[in-house]
């Protein structure tokens, strides 16, 4: 039986929701520490004031996060994982699982990715962002892209998160109708980021990724084999996983592909460390799955 470990893609989480974890478990007291030391700042003080839109504080506050559940659930059900993966964001938590990225050089890695992302999106003819949205089927997400194609708007979907939740990419202003059409078809508007995701629009910033933010860490090979989100595959080198963080960029994240990868990798049981219990939804249909909430961690 091999468990697989599994960090979600980032979904904005207050610290509120997160603060009796943080600051009672020895687990996530040493992340957000560690943390504070890279960063330069107390990073639990900053997530307290931070928005959405504050992404190095909120990624790594997920990171921080995160990566405190599954040192926690390791401790306390005496498993390791013999495969692990992430969603979006979450390949990043889990390559320093994997002993590819040191957690120091993850949050180096991603407050100058966030640098970089920042000047490319502010850089561009008009506002592009991501908006997420749930319960509206795969093939009405598709119909309503093709309908805002139709009117020559570039559209594109980003993320697949399970059969009915759901990520677009395009302009902001075609974003806000696109909203309008999610509700008249029955859907539930979640937040629009102000940045794309996983999509084409992000050729260049990968590109610039490349040269200027992940040559400045050290990528080592894994320790267990790393799952791909963008194709599937069981990947056993640092190389590989670099360019694969890379790729997805530009490729839309789909949950068929990361249970085939699950399966084609020999697992067959899920451990999801996150704040919220929605990310079971990503593989609990195909494998028996534990979410590692706060809450789960709390009320052991």
């Amino acid at each position: 039986m091999t468990l697989v470990l599994f960090f979600p893609g980032l979904t904005p989480t207050t610290y509120d929701a997160i603060s009796d974890f943080v600051t009672t478990h020895k687990h996530a007291e040493r992340r957000f520490s560690e943390a504070d030391e890279v960063l330069g700042y107390s990073l639990a003080e900053a997530y307290k004031k931070a928005s959405i839109y504050d992404w190095e504080v909120y990624q790594s506050g997920f990171m921080a996060l995160t990566l405190a559940l599954s040192d926690w659930a390791e401790e306390h059900y005496g498993e390791q994982p013999g495969l692990c993966g992430g969603q979006s964001y979450g390949a990043v938590m889990a390559a320093v699982r994997a002993g590819t990225l040191t957690y120091a050089d993850a949050l180096l890695l991603m407050a100058r990715s966030v640098q970089v992302e920042q000047d490319h999106f502010a850089s561009q003819p008009e506002p592009i962002g991501c908006h997420f949205f749930y319960r509206l089927s795969y093939d009405t997400v598709m119909r309503l892209i093709e309908e805002f194609r139709a009117q020559g708007e570039w559209m594109e979907l980003s993320i697949a998160f399970d059969a009915s939740v759901h990520a677009v990419s395009a302009r902001l202003e075609a974003l806000a109708r696109f909203e309008d059409r999610v509700r008249q078809e029955g859907g539930i508007p979640f937040y629009t980021l102000d940045r794309a995701e996983h999509c084409s629009a992000n050729a260049r910033l990968r590109d610039r990724l490349a040269d200027e933010v992940y040559g400045s860490v050290t990528w080592h090979d894994p320790e267990i084999p790393f799952i791909s989100d963008v194709d599937g595959r069981l990947l056993a080198s640092g190389a590989e996983i670099r360019q694969d963080l890379l790729d997805g960029w530009t490729t839309p994240v789909h949950w068929r592909t990361i249970v085939d990868g699950i399966s084609q990798g020999g697992g067959d049981r899920v451990w999801i460390p996150g704040p919220r219990n929605m990310f079971a939804r990503i593989s609990n249909r195909a494998f028996p799955t534990r979410v590692i909430s706060p809450k789960t961690a709390l009320a052991a």
